[in-house]
């Protein structure tokens, strides 16, 4: 077994597939050699602390958190470095807003800022691009290069420029480390990293039935949230038979447009929206239209903090609940487990949600959106933190389920390489306005 010993002046790459280990590595060298530590669990951490903190009922106002401002501010005094690190990471018009108003992307930026404003001997980073815009990426690669890294990376393509040494993580054990090209061209690497087809036979079950008409009907929306307006004068149609993918930079809405189709937006009642023929607010249950409606996102994801089972999870789909609180049939839990056995985790089902590697979660998500085989999937960055192998698989999965007609696709997405073949329409946000292209 190969070992990293990180040395000043080297920056280290780590790969490996989901559930290899990676994160956990990263960790311990983090303990080990002192690092600044940027992950998505650090994030939950914070997360937790701003919900467990939050004063909105004694306040007789929502409570948005700590300011992007405080929450830099309190791991290191500026001297005047806050302003200038907050306008290189596109946070510099945010520096006022509460954190529980900021989109996925911009917390990431937040957390990497809250490391960079520290100006650490070493940085230790796991998946820092997962979540960002193209926008913002190569801003950040200036920002690392050259400085002493250890980087997480389910994509050799981030790596790229900002790594000297690479190490290849399998089952726990670092089995190949050395300087990145020597590495990249070891038999043995090529032959772990290798994609194989993998053929797709979906869970048998009847796919749900949505009514006729469009599928989502949006008129004249606007969403403000934490003083930002968010989406202004909005239109927009799913009718039957599309698929849609939504793009734009971070914090344009993206996010906001999929939980006003949910209703886990409160303002999709002051609005005119119509999911699946019910308009919101016009006496249906949120439960109405969620049986139709299969969800995966990173909201959801940071929802799971409860002590359930893989399986759990999973079976959680027919309910649309975070965890389980009923009597569950047996005919939901065998299609949870078929599901789980083509996902390739029918060993974890007793495992703890928790415990698992982000990688591992968000399949688990992935699969309690498909197990009910509803009629709409809405996906929201459905590959974030999965390996090339199981990013393959996830995206197979939703392109047969949309060839066969059992559901129709809304998809967010800032990875050019995660493609989807069945996608029909894009609505994309240039920077002003939303397009139809």
């Amino acid at each position: 077994m190969s070992e990293i010993e990180f040395h000043p002046g080297q920056s280290w790459g780590i790969v490996g597939r989901n559930g290899s280990g990676k994160s956990s590595l990263a960790q311990e060298l983090a303990e080990r050699y002192g690092g600044s530590l940027v992950s998505f669990e650090v994030e939950d951490e914070l997360l937790e602390r701003e919900l467990r903190e939050d004063d909105s009922e004694f306040l007789n106002k929502i409570d948005y958190g700590r300011s992007v401002r405080e929450l830099i501010e309190e791991v290191c005094p500026p001297e005047g470095k806050l302003e200038s690190l907050a306008s290189e990471l596109g946070l510099f018009s945010l520096l006022e807003q509460g954190f529980l108003t900021l989109s996925t992307g911009e917390r990431r930026r937040l957390m990497l800022a809250r490391a960079l404003i520290q100006s650490p001997l070493l940085l230790v980073l796991d998946e820092p691009f997962d979540g960002l815009d193209q926008a913002f990426r190569e801003p950040l690669k200036k920002l690392l290069e050259g400085r002493d890294l250890i980087m997480v990376a389910n994509r050799l393509s981030d790596l790229d420029g900002l790594v000297t040494h690479l190490a290849c993580v399998e089952n726990g054990e670092c089995l190949l480390a050395g300087e990145f090209e020597e590495v990249i061209a070891d038999e043995s690497f090529q032959q772990l990293m290798k994609l194989e087809a993998q053929e797709v036979v979906l869970p048998e079950g009847e796919a749900k039935v949505a009514s006729e008409g469009p599928f989502v009907v949006m008129k004249n929306v606007t969403v403000i949230h934490g003083g930002r307006e968010i989406i202004s004068g909005f239109d927009w149609t799913v009718e039957q038979g599309q698929n849609w993918k939504i793009s734009g930079p971070n914090g344009c809405g993206k996010s906001t447009l999929v939980n006003l189709v949910t209703g886990d937006h409160p303002q999709c009642y002051s609005n005119e929206v119509t999911v699946m023929g019910q308009r919101r607010g016009t006496g249906e249950t949120i439960w109405d239209i969620k049986s139709l409606i299969g969800i995966v996102s990173p909201s959801l994801h940071q929802q799971h903090r409860v002590g359930v089972t893989a399986l759990s999870v999973v079976v959680s789909g027919f309910y649309d609940s975070v965890g389980v609180y009923q009597k569950v049939e047996p005919e939901h839990l065998a299609k949870a487990k078929a599901w789980l056995e083509l996902i390739g985790m029918a060993d974890c089902q007793k495992r703890v949600f928790r415990s698992l590697s982000y990688g591992q979660q968000r399949l688990l998500l992935i699969a309690r959106a498909l197990v009910k085989k509803p009629p709409l999937l809405i996906l929201d960055e459905p590959c974030q933190g999965l390996d090339a192998m199981n990013r393959a698989l996830v995206l197979t999965v939703i392109d047969r389920i949309a060839s066969l007609s059992l559901a129709q696709i809304i998809y967010i997405t800032h990875e050019p390489e995660d493609r989807l073949e069945c996608i029909t329409h894009e609505l994309r946000h240039d920077g002003d306005e939303w397009l139809i292209v």
